[in-house]
């Protein structure tokens, strides 16, 4: 699912159009992959950020990448990264969670100078986590809002039920696609998985459509605006491009979309039963001709036109 010429895998991950990682193979500079050579490990560079690729899907317009977590007051590690998508074809998924981890902890998340979103983990060092989950004591989840754009957190200290503030305790602020996960360690991790949605430019994609490189009018695919209306300074609107129920391939390539197995074998079906043959035949799925053979005793070949 790549252009001609193009090599798809970087170590075991798939890289398909409008991502690339040469000159010339991916749609413009946005969706360029770095490669390492040695490591084999991909890397998407937004606004100056690099992050992580698990995966890639066309499918959804999704791409899953390894996260940067925020620390504060955790030693040698403190770390707050702002992750800016300003400008690029890509936008925090609503599926992620936005996590925060440690004693009295007020994580914030800021845009424009105002909170949009956060939680507080209130400290309990009896309560057991595996009980208590990550509902409010030591850890406390919640879904970010629609389309963000820029993922700026504040975190602080605020006075817990024992009376005491959390001003001094190592505090952790991150984003999963997967929420919180009691299995991982968080002592040991740097990053976790998140998801990103992402399109292509409307103003390129009509372009692409002008000049015969895609084909938006085709029965097998379909685009649409993808909605990036929270408070984005991006100047043209997110087209995002997706296979029609029954068909498979790339949508973002021109005639990628073909026909699945599923529905070649539901079409089948539904000729033989116009034609009258729904009793009598069955469908023979051991060659790409709509054929049927028919069950009676001298298994007639039917072709239906």
């Amino acid at each position: 699912m790549t252009l001609s010429g193009c090599e798809s895998l970087c170590g075991v991950i798939r890289i398909p159009y409008p991502f690339g990682m040469k000159e010339g193979c991916f749609l413009d500079e946005r969706f360029k992959i770095h490669c390492n050579s040695s490591s084999g490990v991909p890397t998407l560079t937004v606004n100056g950020t690099d992050l992580v690729v698990r995966s890639i899907s066309v499918d959804d317009s999704t791409i899953y990448v390894k996260f940067p977590m925020l620390l504060a007051n955790c030693g040698a590690k403190d770390r707050n990264t702002v992750v800016d998508l300003e400008g690029s074809p890509f936008v925090f998924s609503s599926e992620n969670y936005f996590v925060a981890t440690g004693c009295n902890n007020l994580a914030l998340m800021n845009q424009n100078n105002s909170a949009i979103g956060g939680c507080v983990s209130i400290c309990d060092e009896k309560r057991d986590l595996l009980i208590a989950g990550c509902s409010g004591i030591n850890c406390c989840q919640t879904r970010i809002p629609s389309n963000l754009k820029v993922f700026n957190v504040t975190m602080k200290g605020v006075d817990g039920r024992n009376g005491r503030g959390g001003e001094n305790n190592c505090r952790r602020a991150y984003l999963s696609n997967y929420g919180w996960d009691l299995s991982v360690n968080m002592k040991d991790v740097d990053s976790v998985g998140a998801v990103l949605d992402w399109g292509i430019d409307r103003r390129l994609f009509e372009s692409l459509v002008k000049n015969g490189s895609h084909n938006n009018l085709s029965y097998t695919s379909t685009c649409k605006d993808m909605n990036t209306s929270i408070d984005s300074t991006i100047q043209s609107p997110i087209v995002q491009c997706f296979c029609k129920t029954g068909f498979e391939g790339n949508p973002y390539l021109y005639g990628n979309c073909q026909e699945g197995i599923t529905f070649v074998s539901y079409r089948r079906k539904i000729k033989a039963k116009m034609a009258g043959l729904e009793e009598n035949c069955v469908v023979d799925l051991s060659h790409d001709r709509d054929d049927f053979i028919c069950s009676k005793k001298n298994q007639i070949l039917c072709r239906i036109l």
